[in-house]
């Protein structure tokens, strides 16, 4: 395999159409590390000494990337950020990852990467070969490694029909479910996809009003930065069909709303809001899910992922838990 070493933002540039086909090259590859993610990401929240390795084979084709940092406190992280990117990992195809994971992290390792003083590489999925992979090559070359976890990312499995799905759900839970959905088309609420073309800055500006209308956390969350960056991903993602939102509407406004990613057939629910006046009168977060869940299914994908967070709502949804972990990496 051979090397790349690719420095600053114009990695994103130079390395776009072999991104491209490398993430549909990978089975395990999510949309947190697709270039419109990660470049977006970047150019709004990262800075420090930014390397993108990419290892080739003999034909020249990408086998692997790897977008890490060395942030102003010397500390080696991913690009796309913990606080707003829920998986993050190598990406790389069936054909020689154990190769390419270790190329990277020997790069990281050896006298040519920028100084860093110590890794902390979140969110990486629990069923990744990453962690023993890089657990095992640092102890052999004298580094401290722990592995800790992070947050659970509860998953649903989809069944071939909606039927199906509700057959599936806890007795209470179908009961509860079926109630709130009349109670809704009775009130004359009505969901939306946003349709391809539409303009997605002013969707995502609803979005985030309604995220900060629901939950006093989200509105601290949501400065300047988060809200340009987020406008940033969401344009790029929906350009390349990634991204969409949906709606709930009531009163010829909307009243609830979801933004999610979908990619090998699977929904990865990413933001929500709602207005908490018809919180307790229309059900408007419970009401929409479940329209999003019915159309995942009619559109052929076959998980549901919830992501981070433990919110009781996703386990009577039918989630199950996954785990993200941390792997930090220090000298000994």
């Amino acid at each position: 395999m051979q090397l790349e070493v690719h420095s600053g933002a114009a990695a994103f540039i130079d390395l776009a159409d072999d991104w491209h086909r490398l993430i549909a090259r990978s089975a395990h590859a999510t949309p947190f590390q697709t270039l419109e993610f990660q470049r977006a990401w970047w150019e709004g929240l990262g800075e420090g000494e930014l390397r993108v390795l990419a290892l080739r084979a003999a034909d020249h084709s990408l086998h692997g990337l790897a977008a890490l940092y060395v942030d102003l406190a010397g500390v080696l992280r991913w690009v796309g950020g913990e606080e707003i990117a829920d998986y993050l990992d190598v990406i790389t195809t069936k054909t020689n990852a154990p190769e390419v994971r270790a190329a990277v992290l020997d790069w990281w390792l050896g006298p040519h990467a920028p100084t860093w003083q110590y890794a902390q590489l979140s969110n990486i999925p629990e069923a990744s070969p990453t962690i023993a992979e890089w657990q095992q090559q640092a102890a052999q070359s004298g580094w401290r490694t722990a592995v800790e976890r992070l947050d659970v990312c509860p998953v649903a499995t989809l069944p071939a029909s909606f039927d199906d799905y509700i057959a599936q759900l806890d007795s209470k839970q179908r009961h509860e479910l079926r109630r709130k959905l009349r109670r809704a088309q009775a009130e004359g609420a009505q969901w939306r996809l946003l349709p391809g073309g539409a303009d997605v800055s002013a969707a995502s500006e609803e979005l985030m009003r309604l995220m900060a209308a629901s939950s006093p956390a989200k509105t601290l969350f949501l400065t300047p930065e988060i809200r340009a960056t987020y406008q940033k991903i969401f344009q790029a993602a929906a350009a390349t069909g990634l991204f969409n939102l949906c709606f709930l509407d009531a009163d010829q406004r909307a009243i609830a709303v979801y933004a999610y990613f979908t990619m090998n057939q699977r929904i990865y629910l990413y933001n929500s809001g709602y207005d908490p006046a018809y919180a307790s009168a229309l059900s408007p977060g419970w009401v929409l899910l479940a329209h999003l869940i019915e159309h995942a299914i009619a559109t052929g994908h076959t998980h549901f992922d919830f992501m981070q967070g433990a919110e009781d709502y996703k386990y009577k949804f039918g989630g199950r838990d996954e785990h993200v972990v941390r792997l930090t990496l220090q000298r000994s």
